[in-house]
């Protein structure tokens, strides 16, 4: 993995850029592994931000136009009534839980997928996108950016330190909240 990082550190700006826009599609790490390294290297944040997140956009629009109209295997496996309850979940609460995932240390593109394949609104869908990666990135740039003067090794205990109680309230959100909207999406 490092040899993949440091290939795509040697880019810069456009290595951000093409791994932002691929790990938005794959189940690569996110974008956010060459932040510190771009920001060492005298990036401002707010354009480490800015390109992480126009490359997610990128990547999401991708993944849309692939998915949403591709409805073979869709159809084919997945029982109509199933696809009609995913379609309503993702019209009546695809923001939320596109803008909830994304704050997630989990692979972005996994939810991409599931409001491609159901269809979601275009608009909803990449209103979700900037808001959701922007916030996640403009505010992983800036606390990284605040926090320079520290070692690399404290600035990831940092972020963990802040990642453990979101990650908790994401298991009881998910645990007790998302059955509540399953049950009025059928």
């Amino acid at each position: 993995m490092d040899k993949f990082i440091s290939f795509w550190e040697k880019f810069g700006e456009l290595g951000l850029f093409v791994y932002s826009t691929i790990e938005t599609i794959t189940p690569l790490a996110g974008a956010e592994v060459f932040f510190i390294g771009l920001m060492s290297a005298g990036k401002p944040w707010w354009k480490v931000a800015s390109i992480a997140l126009l490359a997610n956009v990128l990547g999401a629009l991708i993944v849309y136009f692939f998915l949403a109209h591709r409805d073979g295997l869709y159809n084919k496996y997945v029982k109509e009534d199933l696809r009609e309850r995913s379609k309503k979940l993702f019209d009546k609460y695809g923001f939320w839980a596109i803008f909830i995932f994304a704050m997630t240390p989990l692979p972005f593109f996994l939810v991409l997928f599931t409001a491609s394949i159901a269809k979601m609104n275009i608009k909803n869908y990449v209103a979700a996108t900037i808001i959701s990666r922007g916030s996640r990135f403009y505010i992983t740039t800036y606390i990284l950016n605040k926090f320079t003067h520290l070692g690399m090794f404290e600035i990831v205990l940092f972020l963990i330190v802040i990642s453990i109680p979101l990650m908790g309230i994401m298991y009881l959100v998910s645990k007790f909240v998302l059955p509540y909207f399953e049950k009025e999406a059928a």
